[in-house]
């Protein structure tokens, strides 16, 4: 039986509304322990993978978005450049010490629907939000020098995981963001790891 589930919706604007916040609340984020920032209203948490997320989704769909949200996401780009450099360390630590955290996270829901696959299977898309940050935060790591051969490892071992439980599909995510997400670098949000093959 073909069970179907709901859209993962992106809203550009609300990506927008998000970046600003996150970008604006980096300092004193970016040197506190803790890895999930609050952030106003409805907004999500901020961390790192997530300001990096939207920043390069809003930067490839750029051409849908006003002059004035175009330049809202390029100022937050920049308060992200100016954290990087100022707080090196810091901003290490904190990409680092994300990676670790989505892993073990994905890595569990991984485990979870090796279990009992159909009762967990609407999460999905959510899930994959998880591995999108972790590839982003991936290249961050790599740029800065501190993507580490454990770390290699890990994410190894999670993407067998995804191969081994799912199967290919169309793009999981609303396809008016499929322009951000290449199948050759992201092909999990092409897959349904939540759909064991039989």
């Amino acid at each position: 039986m073909t069970t179907t589930h709901p859209v993962f919706e992106v809203d550009l604007t609300r990506d927008v509304r998000t970046v600003e916040a996150m970008a604006s609340s980096l300092t004193p984020y970016i040197y506190e322990d803790e890895l999930f920032g609050i952030l106003p209203g409805d907004l999500p948490r901020l961390t790192l993978g997530g300001l990096l997320m939207r920043l390069a989704r809003l930067n490839i769909l750029a051409d849908r978005l006003p002059e004035s949200q175009r330049q809202v996401a390029e100022n937050a780009r920049r308060q992200l450049d100016e954290v990087r450099e100022k707080w090196r360390v810091h901003y290490e630590k904190k990409i680092a010490h994300e990676l670790r955290s989505r892993m073990v996270h994905l890595r569990q829901f991984l485990q979870e629907v090796e279990e009992n696959p159909h009762r967990l299977t609407p999460d999905c898309p959510s899930a994959m939000e998880k591995r999108v940050m972790i590839e982003l935060l991936k290249d961050e790591a790599t740029q800065l020098g501190v993507w580490t051969p454990e770390l290699a490892s890990t994410l190894y071992g999670i993407d067998s995981q995804i191969r081994r439980l799912g199967e290919q599909r169309e793009f999981i995510w609303d396809p008016a963001v499929q322009d951000a997400y290449p199948r050759d670098k992201f092909w999990f949000l092409y897959m349904a790891p939540c759909a064991p093959k039989r």
